[in-house]
């Protein structure tokens, strides 16, 4: 089911009624996805609910005989034997509802999940950028729990309540009608506090988990950071932030428990003073003699059949509250577009596409590597200035382009438009003369590598952390690779040498050992595009000349694009552009633009200068 909309960020709440309505929808398109296990097990649910109901009848049928003449053992015997029986048959039927219904429920929590992680992948840098992965991580933990107790145990207290309570009433209503009145009239009081304590329930539960979320992003920051917080020997400043953010949390809870703890002790009062009243009016009748003792007996079970339904009424209403909630965050999730959302709508031309039985099917599967850039206006958002100002730049096939500008010039916001992670707001981006909003992001992100200047590396090994893009390389692969980018022999000096584990993010590295590694694990899928992103900004200067030959040799006849603040690492591409706020100043060879003296060869002398220091 496809839930579509805008969202400013997760803890949106929006009109209160439809977010409901839109959460209980969401809710239920998980559960009919496991229909065919969720009907067996509410029919075992039912089944454990009749055999219930009947038991208080054979009590009462067993009492009344010890008062009659036609009393004897062998008939007390069959009765025992049968609630025996019964009770075996109950205990069975009870295993298979909780593998079904709850099982389901798993299953819905698992589904849920993978759904979650599956959109969150899907979308664009833009979400991330304004996005924290504290409150990410608690929509993945707490608010799936919450959805999980809606679609399972709430199935059951819901059964328990329409069958469980229907039946004792009908039972009940058989023994007298004057009695039945009598104690149930307390009841209807349960929905006036229902309608009263709902609205403020999901509100005060919609806090205490955005605090939580708040504490998840406060822990990551603090785990990612904690070397920033050691070395500024802040501790003792980040762990008052952290308890703060920890009374919020505990302040929302008991906000929330308070409202909770009348919600619930105020349900459980009328259920009691139901049995109250029968233990007084019913107590007359078998004195009187209007009621037999039996009939008391089964009358007083059933009393206590029905209080767990009528309890169950407020759990159920709690859970289903919370699960409400909770759908409605992950739901602000899922509105989010993903970048197959945002591409443009138009078709590709016959070069590019043909028609078949699937549909419209992409027939290129590598890039010549030609890029053109035609009149480019982008920004990060609305509110802020543009990055690129109609900005227009032509990358020939098979050249080495070079791109420098000071830091916040847009020179790696133009490398990362190639690669679709953000809508672009005015202009258009061709590679090969075809549009990019016309070619899959897959295709895009198969054939194009990126070198970023910060790379990511994960905590596995560095011969894992290499080969992450493709399965096609062997052992020698990686190994010359690594000699390229001239990490091999610091790699070899590890004990484990490629079955080095490296920490998370690569912590145990240096800043140039990173970006040489993340230099290989591009290269290793054998790109028709290689771009680099300041890919060797703490690569020492000797080294850095020789991997760039090394990387220009590799990538012979494709396109690789350089960006850079040094003017060494450019002096051997084919072509520089100099880019500064947004727009191109200056383009040409290397020898060109030392002749126009102008920005380009400003940095040149200033960096010559500080060589020759």
């Amino acid at each position: 089911m496809k839930f579509s909309g805008s969202m400013g960020n997760i803890n949106n709440h929006g009109n209160s009624k439809k977010d409901s309505k839109r959460a209980l929808l969401f809710i239920a398109s998980y559960i009919k996805r496991y229909i065919p296990r969720i009907i067996p097990g509410i029919l075992c649910l039912i089944a454990v609910d009749l055999i219930q109901i009947l038991i208080p009848k054979i009590v009462q049928r067993i009492i009344d005989l010890l008062s009659a003449e036609s009393f004897s053992i062998s008939v007390i015997n069959r009765y025992t034997i049968i609630i025996i029986g019964l009770a075996i048959g109950m205990v069975f039927i009870r295993f298979l509802w909780r593998i079904f219904i709850i099982g389901a429920a798993r299953r819905i929590e698992r589904d849920l999940r993978d759904d979650m992680f599956r959109h969150l992948e899907s979308l664009s840098f833009t979400f991330f950028n304004s996005s924290n992965t504290g409150s990410l991580m608690a929509l993945m933990t707490n608010d799936v729990n919450a959805v999980r107790m809606a679609a399972g145990p709430t199935l059951i207290g819901l059964t328990d309540i329409f069958f469980m309570g229907v039946l004792a009433l009908i039972f009940m209503f058989r023994i007298s009608t004057k009695l039945t009145l009598m104690v149930v009239s307390p009841l209807p009081l349960i929905v006036f506090i229902m309608v009263k304590f709902g609205p403020e329930i999901v509100k005060r539960y919609k806090k205490v988990q955005a605090s939580f979320a708040n504490i998840s992003k406060a822990s990551q920051d603090a785990f990612s950071g904690i070397r920033v917080i050691k070395g500024y020997n802040v501790e003792n400043i980040e762990l008052q932030r952290f308890e703060e953010e920890c009374n919020r949390y505990v302040d929302a809870n008991i906000s929330f428990v308070k409202l909770w703890g009348l919600f619930f002790p105020m349900v459980a009062f009328l259920a009691s003073l139901s049995l109250a009243i029968l233990m007084y009016a019913g107590g007359k009748s078998v004195i009187l003699g209007s009621l037999t003792f039996g009939e008391f007996l089964s009358f007083s079970m059933y009393i206590n059949l029905i209080i767990w339904p009528v309890a169950a009424i407020g759990w159920v209403f709690s859970i289903l509250q919370r699960g409400i909630a909770s759908a409605s965050r992950i739901i602000n999730l899922m509105d989010n577009k993903t970048e197959l959302e945002e591409i443009s709508e138009k078709i590709p031309d016959s070069r590019v596409a043909s028609e078949n039985k699937s549909g419209l099917k992409f027939a290129i599967s590598s890039f010549q590597g030609n890029i053109k850039y035609k009149n480019i206006y982008f920004r990060y958002s609305k509110d802020k200035d543009f990055v690129l100002n109609n900005l227009s730049l032509n990358i020939p096939e098979g050249s080495k382009y070079g791109i420098i500008g000071k830091p916040g010039s847009g020179k790696s916001t133009l490398l990362y438009l190639i690669f679709k992670l953000f809508p672009i707001e005015n202009g258009d981006i061709y590679i090969d003369g075809i549009n990019i909003k016309n070619i899959p992001v897959s295709l895009i992100r198969k054939r194009v590598a990126l070198a970023p200047q910060a790379p990511f590396l994960f905590s596995d090994t560095i011969y894992n952390n290499i080969i992450f893009g493709t399965t096609n390389l062997g052992r020698e692969d990686i190994e010359e690779l690594a000699k390229a980018v001239h990490i091999y022999d610091e790699i070899m000096e590890f004990k484990d040498g490629f079955e080095t584990t490296i920490g998370e993010r690569g912590v145990t590295l240096s800043g140039g050992q990173l970006q040489r590694i993340s230099l290989a694990r591009a290269l290793a899928i054998n790109p028709d595009i290689l771009v680099m992103d300041d890919a060797l900004s703490q690569v020492d200067s000797s080294k850095e000349l020789g991997i760039l030959e090394n990387v220009f040799n590799r990538m012979k006849g494709k396109t690789v694009i350089v960006a850079s603040n040094r003017i060494s690492t450019l002096v051997k591409c084919d072509k520089i552009s100099v880019i500064n706020r947004g727009i191109i100043l200056e383009e040409g060879t290397h020898e060109e633009l030392i002749k126009k003296n102008g920005y380009y060869s400003k940095i040149y002398e200033l960096q010559r200068f500080e060589g020759e220091i």
